[in-house]
């Protein structure tokens, strides 16, 4: 995320110094150092890492705090409920799935500009983005056992999530379609909302042909369950290839987590394969790891060809996406084609076959 979308991090430092002294019991003597932007980030909300000291009980404390807050300028998405994020984070931890643990969600723009969260950082690792994690990351170079133990872990967590009784839990803003609707239904309203008209314009046609496909033919069935959303290793804090932090809830949802599911493995292929390099080994065949999963979950597996051509779709949006909000800023930028765009005409071919 740019330093320039989110203003002055002195002046943010300075208020949140105070902030979190209010909510650290028995501190004493609490300073807040230098804010920085972490090594490898998302590109919707904003994230900062923080080191403070403090005295509690006349014992010396040190530790490491992460600032969740929403961009001036977002790339992606048009809005950030930061109080969700939170919210599901807290539900994480009281399910005993890997999250990091909270200090506290501020309400009040007020203070930074944006409401904002605060959370403990957790020592890990993270697959990269940039270049994805087949180009020579710590993950390209795991032997193939170690992938495959990778992959297996990340899996089975993933399908914890899925497990969860969401609707015991007080979220009214966690969306879902209503019940006399396809359980995708809310989620082409969201990426409808993305494809506006200027993007219109100057995407692909196979998208904007797939996108009429998939509204024609949404599935009329299916679970209605707790969906992550944004599912992939890169959004996972690893650490002795075990899961111990799922991050990253901006488009979480009630719905068929078949869309958690295709996401893992497809953006996966698309940073690969779509980049012209092999998948990694150790990664499993896809059917297998959907049966796996369906043997942990209990859940069903349908529809499998029109889900992942859903998540290439969707992902071709948010690529195209970032690819006009960066030539409204420098019409200079040179213009390629969108790397999932080449996975869409074979796997819509596959779903027209499926429903004949």
């Amino acid at each position: 995320m740019a330093k320039q979308e989110i203003g002055d991090l002195e002046e943010i430092r300075q208020k949140l110094e105070g902030w979190l002294a209010s909510r650290i019991p028995n501190v004493e003597d609490f300073t807040l150092g230098e804010l920085n932007f972490p090594e490898f980030s998302g590109e919707s909300s904003v994230t900062l890492i923080m080191e403070a000291n403090w005295q509690e009980a006349g014992r010396a404390r040190h530790e490491r705090f992460v600032l969740r807050m929403a961009p001036i300028i977002s790339q992606v998405f048009e809005t950030h409920d930061l109080k969700l994020q939170y919210q599901l984070m807290e539900v994480m931890n009281k399910e005993g799935i890997p999250a990091p643990s909270l200090v506290g969600y501020e309400p009040d723009s007020s203070l930074l500009g944006s409401d904002f969260y605060v959370m403990d950082f957790v020592d890990g690792i993270v697959p990269p983005d940039n270049p994805p994690m087949a180009f020579g990351s710590w993950v390209s170079e795991l032997t193939t056992e170690e992938r495959a133990t990778m992959w297996h872990n990340g899996l089975t967590t993933m399908a914890k999530i899925h497990q969860i009784d969401i609707r015991q839990y007080d979220l009214p803003s966690l969306e879902e379609s209503p019940a006399d609707q396809s359980p995708l239904a809310h989620e082409i309203t969201r990426y409808e909302g993305m494809m506006k008209q200027g993007m219109r314009e100057k995407a692909d046609p196979i998208i904007l042909e797939a996108w009429q496909y998939l509204k024609d033919n949404l599935p009329t069935d299916g679970p209605r369950r707790l969906v992550w959303g944004d599912s992939r290793p890169g959004n996972v804090i690893w650490k002795d290839l075990q899961p111990i932090a799922m991050i990253d809830w901006e488009i979480a949802c009630i719905g068929d987590p078949l869309c958690d599911l295709t996401w893992w493995f497809w953006i996966d292929h698309c940073n690969s394969v779509g980049l012209g390099t092999e998948k990694m080994t150790g990664i499993p065949d896809y059917a297998d790891a959907y049966q796996e999963w369906h043997e942990i979950t209990g859940l069903p597996i349908k529809n499998v060809a029109y889900y992942e051509l859903f998540t290439i779709v969707r992902f071709a949006i948010i690529m195209e996406r970032k690819l006009v909000h960066m030539l409204d800023l420098d019409p200079a930028v040179a213009t390629h084609e969108s790397h999932p765009v080449q996975f869409i005409q074979p796997l819509m071919d596959i779903c027209k076959q499926t429903h004949k």
